[in-house]
């Protein structure tokens, strides 16, 4: 009788097994990243529409601030840029619904294509803020395309190597105030797009980035850059722009299409004083509170008011409200 030979169990070698599950991890792991980067997104337009909606509909005042629009793209474009007409447009629809305490006059957009600049190239201020004074502009949003290119990025490890293919698009908005042609607001936004290899090559190829190709990220960013801008915009006191003396009466460069009346009481403040830094910015310093005045009589883009007391305003003094 033969005797049954003792059954052998094959010894593993652990390292494939620990290599193998490291992968799935990462390879899980990695989906439910992308998975969990595009719920967020949702997360933050909704939550950014309805912050929008709360912060301008809690303030209870009916006037409202008159703003510009200027798009500039800083980069070689395929076609004569279309950026500025899109973000003018795309903006202020943004703005009309999501913050109804500013109002856009879209002329100045299309007048004035690019701001005024120092010799550093940063934006002149405080000349955006004589351009705008006389024009009743609280203040001036210029939105700024500054880098778009294609990136790639090497993801993964050993057999889960791969290569994700993406387009980037970088947007700067700056808010100038035109009483003081300082900035309430200078920041960067950022988004990307994944694509596929083929259409990366193609575009490699075909030189500057189509704009068509980056209009979808920007339409991204615009409401979270409407909602920062309506954030800094809030923040600040409305102020007008006394363009005209005579005797014991004043004009504004504002009017009823910001909701000023007749019978409304104005704070009346001095020119104040230009100030100038090392590297050739100039500012606004507020002047002193001088006295009041009363609108008498309003147009839809001025504003005529009675002094309280006889007082010498000055060319650049500003008016608040009471």
């Amino acid at each position: 009788m033969m005797t049954p030979k003792p059954i052998r169990f094959r010894r593993w070698d652990p390292i494939p097994i620990v290599v193998l599950a490291l992968g799935l991890i990462m390879f899980y792991s990695g989906c439910t990243t992308i998975k969990d980067t595009a719920r967020g997104t949702a997360r933050t337009v909704s939550d950014t529409s309805r912050k929008v909606t709360s912060a301008f509909t809690a303030a209870g005042t009916d006037i409202r601030y008159k703003i510009a629009l200027i798009g500039i793209e800083n980069q070689p474009a395929a076609n004569p840029s279309i950026f500025p007409a899109v973000f003018q447009k795309t903006l202020a629809e943004n703005l009309k619904s999501d913050c109804p305490e500013c109002i856009v006059d879209a002329a100045v957009g299309e007048i004035l294509t690019s701001p005024p600049r120092l010799a550093s190239g940063s934006i002149d201020g405080y000349a955006l803020a004589l351009l705008g004074r006389p024009r009743g502009l609280n203040f001036f949003v210029v939105g700024t395309l500054s880098d778009s290119r294609l990136t790639d990025e090497k993801t993964g490890f050993w057999l889960w190597k791969d290569t994700l293919y993406k387009i980037r698009a970088v947007l700067r908005v700056e808010v100038i105030d035109s009483a003081t042609g300082t900035k309430a607001l200078d920041e960067t936004l950022s988004g990307e797009a994944v694509i596929d290899e083929l259409q990366h090559q193609q575009l490699l190829d075909g030189g500057p980035l189509p704009f068509a190709e980056i209009e979808p990220i920007l339409n991204r960013l615009l409401p979270e850059a409407g909602y920062r801008i309506c954030t800094a915009i809030h923040a600040q006191p409305w102020q007008g722009f006394i363009v005209g003396t005579e005797e014991s009466r004043i004009t504004i460069s504002s009017g009823s299409a910001v909701g000023l009346s007749p019978g409304r009481l104005l704070e009346v403040y001095g020119s104040g004083r230009v100030v100038e830094s090392n590297d050739g910015r100039r500012f606004v310093q507020p002047g002193d509170r001088l006295g009041e005045a009363r609108i008498s009589s309003v147009s839809s883009d001025q504003a005529e008011a009675v002094l309280n007391q006889p007082i010498k305003p000055g060319p650049g003094a500003t008016v608040r409200l009471k």
